[in-house]
């Protein structure tokens, strides 16, 4: 596995852990406070029940156990089941066996669930006034388990999110530094061969001369390559001058390169920087040469057209590139990097890129401006 893909994965991993954890002790915090402010209210509910019940009196038990039977059992519709005892006197009972509880406030669990237990005993005149209270906790139990569930949710989503992003961005990234390599490789493994070839000795003036010159050709390949790294560098940082380019010296100078390019100039001037759209002009040439015999050059108003006669394009390779897409050297071929260059040249001066190729017509890269 590559390394950039295992710190990817290690990012990702902590990610993951802070998000969800976040989430997790987020749904853990609300859960306490909604638990606490059940209990509030249970606690209110069966301070209720004990005034009630403290209100009893010797002549008045029948009567006023009739009004408590009631509020139970309007309780007990609600999801709450007490018992009041009044000394051994049971006034209502509706509560479930087997929560027994010594405590004041408690939380039990049955097969039917949760139970909010609360018990108090008073001393009024003389008699013991007990109040058994218990609350079912499986409203309360549904909403923090759908809640819990939501936020997984979201986390895993936001965290599958930032996990695309930060694939695509450390992918990008590195892909450069994939491409550099494969670009460097072949002018440096051309000069350490002819060098190798001239520590041979005993050879004639003829070969010296051209190991020499595969040397020279190789190291201006070299210097190409890394002309273009430090110009996508300028690129990516901002880093622009905009000035208005005499295109007609800019063309002339292609033509002292490449002799046997066409021109066609109907605007004279452009603004943007200079370096740059020299860069950009220069690649698509190269890249036109490299592809056909003839090239024409055509400057107007509104673009750029760089054309040249030979083979048309792969139809899948023009609409990877007309979209955008990254393209691996292996795919755009010998000229990929430039093609890369140009279209962030492009992007920065706030110009388009497309590629037009047919048989009949040939093959055409259009920088349409603005």
């Amino acid at each position: 596995m590559q390394i950039w893909k295992k710190n990817f994965l290690t990012i990702y991993a902590l990610f993951l852990v802070v998000i969800c954890g976040g989430l997790l002790l987020l749904d853990g915090y609300i859960s306490q406070n909604e638990l606490k402010q059940w209990v509030e209210h249970g606690k209110r509910s069966e301070k209720g029940l004990l005034y009630l019940a403290a209100g009893l009196k010797d002549g008045e038990v029948s009567r006023m156990s009739m009004n408590l039977e009631d509020a139970a059992k309007g309780y007990k519709k609600s999801g709450v089941q007490v018992r009041i005892r009044m000394n051994s006197y049971v006034v209502t009972d509706y509560y479930p066996e087997g929560l027994e509880c010594e405590k004041t406030v408690d939380i039990k669990k049955m097969e039917g669930g949760r139970f909010l237990i609360i018990r108090e005993k008073k001393e009024v005149g003389g008699d013991a006034i007990e109040v058994n209270y218990a609350e079912s906790l499986t409203e309360l139990t549904r909403l923090q388990t759908r809640r819990m569930w939501i936020f997984c949710t979201a986390g895993l989503l936001f965290s599958a999110g930032i996990g695309i992003f930060l694939y695509y961005m450390m992918r990008r990234i590195n892909r450069p530094v994939n491409q550099i390599a494969h670009e460097l490789r072949t002018p440096l493994t051309g000069i350490r061969g002819y060098a190798e070839y001239l520590m041979m000795g005993k050879l004639t003036k003829e070969d010296c001369f051209f190991a020499a010159k595969q040397i020279v050709d190789s190291a201006k390949n070299l210097e190409s390559i890394t002309e273009k790294l430090l110009i996508m560098g300028n690129v990516r940082e901002g880093a622009l001058q905009i000035d208005r380019i005499d295109v007609r010296r800019l063309l002339r100078g292609l033509e002292d390169k490449y002799q046997d390019i066409e021109t066609d100039c109907r605007n004279n001037y452009l603004n943007g920087d200079e370096t740059l759209v020299k860069c950009l002009l220069e690649n698509l040439t190269a890249n036109a040469k490299n592809a056909g015999c003839r090239v024409r050059i055509t400057v107007d108003e509104r673009e750029i057209r760089v054309w040249n006669d030979g083979e048309p394009m792969d139809e899948k390779l023009i609409k990877a590139v007309n979209k955008g897409q990254e393209l691996t050297g292996r795919r755009a071929g010998k000229h990929g990097y430039g093609i890369q260059v140009c279209r962030e040249i492009a992007a920065v001066h706030g110009w388009k890129i497309r590629y037009v190729s047919t048989e009949k017509e040939g093959t055409a890269a259009i920088c349409r401006f603005g």
